[in-house]
C-alpha cells in the first residue's frame, strides 16, 4: 500500500535530523554563543580524554608492528588525520603525561588544544602552574605568542671557546654482527644542519603524494638511522662516483659457486641480504677464482630496464604493501627472486619502499602471484594483509563517561589588555631561574 507523506515530517525510523543553519536564525544570538562555548569545553575535555589514551597506547607500544613505523603512522592511518597533526598529537599526549596539572585543566575543559599545544613546548615542572595560571587568563594568540617568545629567550647563545678537536666522527665495522658502527660529535651549527637535511631525507623517505610540499613543522626523527640511509641513497643517486674510487661504489664481493658474498673490504652478506641488494641495486659485482683471483669485473648494471621501470611506476605508483602509499625511494622487487631464477617482467615486479623491501626478506610477510599482475600480501601466519584496517566504535554517551562539561569552563578570565612579549618572557624567565 502507498502512503502519501507530505511536509517535511519523519518517517518512523528516520535518525534524528540536526537543526539547520535557519533554525538558528530565530534563536537568541546569546544562547547561540553559550551553546558554542559549551560544546568547545566539550571537546577540549574530549581531545584531553584521547590524548590521554594515545599517550598510554603509544608507552605500552599498541601500535608496533612490521608494516608501522610509528604511533603517528598508526594514528594518520587508523584516526584519518593527516600526518603531521598526528606527530603533533602523539608529541603533545607524551608532554601531557609529565604536566598533571595541565592535563586536568584540560581534561575539565578550561583550557583548548590551542593553548595546550602552544604550551607543551616549552612547560616543565618547574614552570607548569604558571603558564597554567597565564592559559587560564588570557586567550589563545597571546598564549600563542609567549610561548614563541620564550622559546626564542631560551635559547641557548653561541659559545665561541669550543674546543674544536672534539668534533669528530668515526666509523668501523662490528666484528660481531657486520653492522656499521658511527660515533660523530658537530658542532651546533653543523648539527643543526645535520638535522635539517635528516628531516628533509625522512620527509622524502616517508612522503605519501608526490605533490605534497615538504612540512616544516615535522621534527626531526628521533631515530636518524633509517633517513640517514636516506640521505646516503639520494646523494648515490644526484653525483657521479668517481672513475678510480671504489670506497665510492657499492661493491659486492661473490666467490666462483656464489655461495658466499661480501662487501668490498667489509663484512659478509646473508643470503637475505645478498638477494635484497640483487633485487633492484645500482652496483657491480666481483667474482674470484678458487685462488682468489678476480675472474670477471660487471659493468654498472640496474634490473629491471628502464621501460619496465615506467611501466611499473604507472601501474603501482607507490609502495604497493597494504597501509603504506610511500612514493620515494622505491624498489623494484622480485616476487620471485631474482637470485633465484625469477623473470624480470611485470608480472613478476612490485613496487616497494625501502622499509618494506627489507621486511620482506627478513620474513616479516610474504608476496604471493597469481601471473596477472595481481598481488596477495599475507602474514606469517597466512592472513591476508588488508588494505583497509577494521574499525570499532563501542563509545557510550560522552556526558555519563566524563561528566558534564560547564557551559563557560573554557572561557578564559582575560579583560582585553594586551601582551607586552618583552616583559613578559623577561619576567618569567627570571622567576622560574629563580625558583630552581
Amino acid at each position: 500500500m502507498l502512503v502519501a507523506v507530505s511536509g517535511n515530517r519523519a518517517l518512523p525510523g528516520d535518525p534524528p535530523t540536526s537543526p539547520s543553519v535557519s533554525d538558528n536564525t530565530e534563536r537568541p544570538i546569546e544562547d547561540i554563543e553559550t551553546e558554542i562555548c559549551a560544546l568547545s569545553g566539550q571537546i577540549a575535555a574530549a581531545t584531553a580524554r584521547y590524548l590521554i589514551l594515545l599517550a598510554d597506547f603509544d608507552r605500552r607500544r599498541g601500535w608496533a608492528s612490521w608494516q608501522l613505523r610509528s604511533c603517528s603512522h598508526w594514528l594518520s592511518w587508523k584516526a584519518g588525520v593527516s600526518l603531521h597533526t598526528a606527530r603533533e598529537h602523539v608529541r603533545v599526549a607524551r608532554a601531557l603525561v609529565d604536566l598533571p596539572l595541565i592535563a586536568d585543566a584540560f581534561a575539565r575543559g578550561r583550557l583548548s588544544y590551542s593553548k595546550i599545544r602552544a604550551i607543551t613546548r616549552v612547560a616543565d615542572s618547574t614552570s607548569e602552574p604558571t603558564l597554567l595560571r597565564l592559559a587560564l587568563e588570557a586567550p589563545a594568540a597571546h598564549i600563542d605568542r609567549l610561548c614563541r617568545g620564550l622559546l626564542v629567550a631560551r635559547r641557548p647563545t653561541k659559545n665561541n671557546n669550543l674546543d674544536d678537536a672534539k668534533y669528530c666522527g668515526r666509523w668501523h665495522w662490528d666484528e660481531d654482527d657486520g653492522s656499521l658502527l658511527i660515533h660523530a660529535r658537530l658542532r651546533p651549527e653543523d648539527g643543526a644542519r645535520l638535522l635539517a637535511a635528516l628531516t628533509r631525507a625522512e620527509y622524502e623517505r616517508t612522503r605519501t603524494d608526490p605533490e605534497l610540499d615538504v612540512d616544516g613543522a615535522a621534527p626531526a626523527p628521533r631515530n636518524i638511522a633509517p633517513a640517514l640511509v636516506a640521505m646516503a641513497q639520494m646523494v648515490c643517486a644526484g653525483l657521479e662516483s668517481p672513475v678510480a674510487s671504489p670506497a665510492a661504489e657499492v661493491i659486492v664481493h661473490l666467490d666462483a659457486a656464489a655461495c658466499h658474498a661480501h662487501l668490498d673490504d667489509g663484512p659478509g652478506l646473508e643470503a637475505e641480504s645478498l638477494a635484497e641488494i640483487l633485487c633492484d641495486a645500482t652496483m657491480r659485482t666481483v667474482s674470484h677464482g678458487s685462488l682468489g683471483k678476480t675472474i670477471s669485473w660487471s659493468a654498472s648494471a640496474r634490473t629491471p630496464s628502464r621501460l619496465q621501470l615506467r611501466a611499473l611506476t604507472i601501474r603501482d605508483r607507490c609502495c604497493v604493501v597494504p597501509g603504506c602509499g610511500r612514493v620515494r625511494f622505491l624498489n623494484a622487487h622480485h616476487v620471485h627472486y631474482h637470485s633465484r631464477g625469477g623473470p624480470t617482467v611485470l608480472e613478476n615486479l612490485v613496487m616497494l619502499c625501502s622499509e618494506h623491501h627489507r621486511a620482506l626478506h627478513d620474513g616479516y610477510f610474504t608476496i604471493a602471484s597469481d601471473d596477472n599482475q595481481q598481488f596477495v600480501f599475507r602474514h606469517t601466519d597466512g592472513r591476508a594483509i588488508l588494505y583497509s584496517p577494521a574499525m570499532t566504535d563501542d563509545s557510550t554517551d560522552f556526558g555519563e563517561r566524563y561528566g558534564v562539561i560547564d557551559g563557560d569552563a573554557i572561557v578564559p578570565d582575560w579583560q582585553g589588555e594586551g601582551l607586552d612579549l618583552s616583559f613578559a618572557t623577561d619576567v618569567l624567565i627570571r622567576n622560574w631561574e629563580r625558583a630552581a
